[in-house]
């Protein structure tokens, strides 16, 4: 090899070494990048569920605060479920999607309605990409604490109303207890608003429940133990 083109070889790389820098930089690639994907989705549904908790704890913080009832409004279903009287939840007006949840100041003690009124203080929860109700691995197994007779895990929220109706609300007294309410917005006993809320994005099911006394816990659906955990 004469100078001249040892000088060229030095220079930079030959076609064949840049093909095969390419080729290797497209399987390593090809191989990451769904991972990545699959990672970010995993996220995005743990987010979605963490914020769900976060709306409940809100909800109980906010009523023991004011002295006023709270109510968290979930919108499963379709068409997405609303109050008492079919008012939806609202849209996000920059994807179009659904808000998952709603927390509503509903007012002091015997001034409530349980319906989201203009004007009414609230907070949504932002809809997650993804991100549904229910579940797609834990076959309909109820997390723990979930202990609802009638609540059904596919539809993505397990509430009841005092007479054992399935619902998609659940009310925070004045001292932070959750309990149950049915369509007249007539309140139920003492720590009747216990349930969860169920979402999933195909590959990881999340779990949140609502104890009797206002505490809540996330859980992960784990397959390999086929049992859920914190």
């Amino acid at each position: 090899m004469n100078i001249q083109a040892m000088r060229r070889r030095r220079a930079g790389l030959t076609l064949i070494e840049a093909m095969v820098v390419v080729a290797i930089v497209g399987i390593l690639a090809a191989v990451a990048v769904p991972q990545l994907q699959q990672l970010l989705a995993n996220q995005r549904v743990k987010g979605a569920a963490r914020s769900i908790a976060d709306a409940f704890l809100l909800a109980r913080t906010e009523a023991i605060r004011t002295g006023n009832a709270h109510i968290v409004f979930l919108s499963p279903g379709s068409p997405a479920a609303g109050d008492v009287t079919g008012n939806p939840l609202g849209t996000d007006p920059s994807t179009g999607a659904v808000w998952p949840a709603l927390v509503l100041d509903d007012g002091a003690p015997g001034a409530w309605n349980c319906t989201i009124d203009s004007g009414e203080p609230s907070l949504t929860v932002p809809a997650a990409r993804g991100v549904s109700w229910g579940f797609a691995l834990s076959g309909g197994t109820r997390a723990p604490g979930d202990e609802t007779p009638s609540g059904d895990p596919s539809l993505g929220v397990t509430f009841e109303d005092p007479a054992g109706t399935p619902v998609t609300w659940v009310m925070f007294r004045g001292d932070g207890i959750p309990v149950s309410f049915d369509v007249g917005c007539n309140p139920g006993t003492f720590g009747s608003g216990s349930g969860a809320v169920y979402v999933t994005n195909g590959r990881r099911d999340y779990a949140v429940v609502l104890t009797a006394l206002g505490g809540v816990r996330v859980h992960a659906w784990e397959s390999g133990a086929g049992t859920w955990t914190d």
